[in-house]
């Protein structure tokens, strides 16, 4: 699989992980938890819309990068996907560990499909580039 190809499909990944965050701002305060405050509920769809639209805009941002014509600017950008994937699912496995003791819940299983496939495919297109670059151009 081509760089090009895996910076299309982490993007439209990232453009997944910002759209079911969604729901949580359209569904009514009670539906989603109801021992929460509304005004605490309300705060937290404050961060939602933020962390949704930043996750659309990566994703539309990588999906752009996969028109970069020299290899190693797609590299760069592919490996600043992988840092930022890395990051999300450190941040999944803490909230996973702490589950009833700093937070109320861990990330819904969709979630973790995406937080694991993203990174994966990152590092399938780093290592396989570099070893087919390995073999091109050795003498």
């Amino acid at each position: 699989m081509k760089i090009k190809t895996i910076l299309k499909t982490v993007g439209s990944l990232q453009i997944v992980l910002g759209v079911i965050l969604i729901p949580m701002l359209i569904i009514s305060v009670d539906t989603i938890g109801p021992s929460i405050s509304a005004e605490t509920m309300l705060f937290i769809r404050g961060f939602v819309d933020v962390v949704a639209a930043s996750n659309i805009g990566i994703g539309f941002l990588l999906i752009v990068a996969s028109s970069i014509r020299e290899h190693e600017s797609a590299r760069k950008v592919l490996l600043g996907e992988l840092g930022l994937m890395s990051c999300l699912l450190i941040v999944a496995i803490f909230n996973i560990l702490n589950v009833g003791i700093i937070v109320e819940s861990g990330q819904p299983s969709l979630y973790w499909i995406l937080l694991i496939a993203n990174p994966a495919l990152c590092t399938y297109g780093l290592l396989k580039d570099k070893q087919w670059s390995a073999f091109y151009y050795s003498p």
